[in-house]
């Protein structure tokens, strides 16, 4: 059932489940402060465990489905990851949920990774400009849903509310992963153990414009993660806790019509160079809003532009490092994947270091100025045949 429609739809809802695991969650910290009885920061590292889990586990997913096919090592995945989140909804203890959302983002990573490898296996060239828009519109949706869902669920049944909805979630991949016929052919797939792993590592390493463009969108990714383990807080620092799901899903809105305006663009290199200018541009803005502490919505309608080029960005250098890397096209994007979730783990606890205000503003100019950065040395100098 390898159809377009179907393939849009499933590989959209697989790629967003990094938005299921956070953006789902965003919404809970201030409770499960409450619930625990634990600073801000402490419960940002539940943030982080679960983008640790997700960084880690798209290297290992996306390098299995190089050797075993696309198909089992899905189906693998998210019935480990609907286990993980069934043993997140009686748990008491803080260390056991911090290590619960590890797994948690560990197995919901082989559906982000795979998601990725299936769109590389399945489009060529142009088409997979076009596919990518479109998983990136499908997978925008969930940022504009699961944050209402999240707000909603908290005020009727706690933070085990929200698991329950990522329990859900992943029953319903589950079955549709089960449906999704196998894309990549015994004769393309890897045989020679962890040697051939270790290989193909080792030649996406060596690709100059493929760890360029890594680095370029990960860095990208300190806006996306860096307002998620942020926005909660600074809402409720200006007495709009209320708002929380509503003020994620507005900027899911954003982060979907930038992914929606790169097909619209030339070609994915222009998508690359107008995100940059426009993140650099925001970014100064969003500082600025904070620094000089303007008020919420000044600091929202900032964000929200900001988080446009954003999301710009997200799919027109996914494009350009997956195309350049076509012949290790798993461990492409598990690297490409796992790179971003690892700033974001970075990025969760730094958040809450100091005035949350002061700390978001300098994380997201440096986030959008080493995009820039990494943007320049990816078109610069001659690309290797």
């Amino acid at each position: 059932m390898n159809n377009s429609i179907f393939l849009y739809i499933i590989l959209g809802l697989l790629a967003a489940l990094a938005t299921v695991v956070n953006n789902l969650f965003s919404p809970a910290m201030p409770s499960l402060v409450d619930y625990f009885h634990v600073s801000e920061p402490m419960v940002q590292g539940g943030f982080a465990a679960g983008m640790l889990g997700l960084s880690l586990g798209t290297l290992m997913w996306g390098a299995l489905s190089d050797a075993m096919g696309r198909r089992r090592p899905l189906l693998v995945s998210m019935g480990l990851f609907v286990v993980s989140t069934a043993c997140i909804l009686p748990v008491t203890s803080l260390n056991l949920f911090m290590a619960l959302r590890f797994v948690q983002g560990f197995t919901a990573a082989g559906g982000i990774a795979i998601s990725r490898s299936v769109a590389t296996d399945s489009f060529a060239e142009r088409s997979l400009l076009k596919a990518m828009a479109v998983i990136n519109v499908v997978n925008g949706i969930m940022p504009i849903v699961t944050p209402m869902v999240g707000g909603a669920m908290v005020s009727i049944a706690g933070w085990r509310g929200v698991f329950a909805v990522m329990l859900g979630v992943g029953i319903v991949l589950a079955v549709g992963c089960f449906m999704l016929k196998e894309s990549l052919p015994a004769t393309k797939r890897s045989n020679h153990g962890f040697t051939d792993v270790f290989r193909r590592f080792v030649a996406v390493f060596k690709n100059r414009k493929f760890i360029c463009m890594v680095l370029q969108q990960a860095t990208a990714e300190v806006l996306l993660f860096g307002n998620l383990a942020s926005s909660a807080f600074i809402a409720l620092r200006y007495g709009m806790g209320e708002y929380i799901g509503v003020t994620l899903a507005i900027n899911g809105i954003f982060i979907g019509v930038g992914a929606a305006l790169a097909a619209a663009l030339p070609s994915a290199r222009a998508g690359v160079r107008v995100s940059c200018v426009g993140m650099l541009v925001f970014t100064a803005i969003v500082a600025a809003t904070l620094l000089f502490d303007l008020g919420f919505v000044y600091y929202e309608v900032a964000v929200c532009l900001m988080l446009t080029f954003m999301g710009i960005t997200l799919t027109s250098s996914t494009t350009i490092a997956l195309d350049s890397a076509r012949d290790q096209a798993g461990t492409a994007s598990s690297l490409s994947v796992a790179a971003g979730f690892l700033v974001g783990g970075v990025v969760s606890p730094v958040m809450g270091m100091g005035n949350i205000l002061y700390s978001t503003a300098i994380t997201f100019v440096a986030g959008a100025l080493l995009s820039s950065v990494f943007a320049i040395l990816a078109f610069c100098g001659k690309e290797k045949k």
